[in-house]
């Protein structure tokens, strides 16, 4: 019986002889033809290796950017020196310490009670940052900058002509720091003592203020 064979060459007809001819079915649709593989497009390759130049400049304007706002009142502004002046609205931070336009101000010559202290069941930090946020409200605050502590300017700040040391001493949730203010809010931190207000009227542990030299 004579067959049809396909070849690379040529088609003709007659015995399978060798495993190198493949049999041609014209009645077999599923035959696969054999085709030339298309060469792959290698463009897309090239056009992300011009992109890397400008990738890279995006990536560090990125990493600059993140730099520069983990470190956004990490340090103290160089600008910023001893008798200048910093007004503006004030966001509270605790019963002693705010932030101005970015700058974090520790209020000079008294002392609130730091995180996590209480006396009872009283979150004494919480009650200073509270009435601290309401003595100032929205109103602008202006501190007078006295030096720096660590990554914070120190200031003597008012508002509406008050210093809020006096306020917070006065309220009985901060006390008078001699050390720095000179013996300034010793007559609020007495009155404050003598009228039982804020914390002077709770049962506070012992080291309510740790162990901080006060003289």
């Amino acid at each position: 019986m004579r067959e049809r064979f396909y070849s690379e060459n040529c088609e003709t007809e007659g015995f399978f002889l060798n495993r190198n001819v493949i049999r041609f079915d014209p009645h077999d649709r599923r035959r696969k033809r054999l085709r030339p593989e298309p060469p792959r497009n290698k463009r897309p390759l090239r056009r992300f290796r011009g992109l890397l130049p400008a990738l890279s400049v995006v990536l560090l304007v990125l990493a600059i950017g993140l730099g520069t706002y983990w470190t956004l009142g990490s340090e103290p502004d160089a600008t910023v020196t001893r008798g200048a002046q910093i007004a503006g609205v004030a966001s509270v931070v605790d019963g002693d310490t705010i932030d101005i336009h970015g700058e974090r101000i520790r209020l000079s010559g008294f002392d609130a009670p730091e995180r996590g202290r209480r006396c009872g069941t009283v979150n004494v930090y919480q009650k200073a940052s509270n009435y601290l946020g309401d003595a100032i409200g929205r109103r602008t605050v202006t501190c007078n900058v006295t030096g720096t502590n660590g990554n914070r300017l120190v200031a003597t700040c008012y508002v509406g002509g008050t210093d809020l040391g006096n306020v917070m001493v006065a309220s009985g949730w901060a006390r008078d720091w001699p050390r720095y203010s000179h013996r300034a809010y010793a007559d609020e931190e007495a009155n404050a003592r003598r009228s039982k207000a804020g914390i002077w009227g709770l049962s506070c542990p012992d080291d309510l203020w740790g162990n901080r030299n006060y003289n």
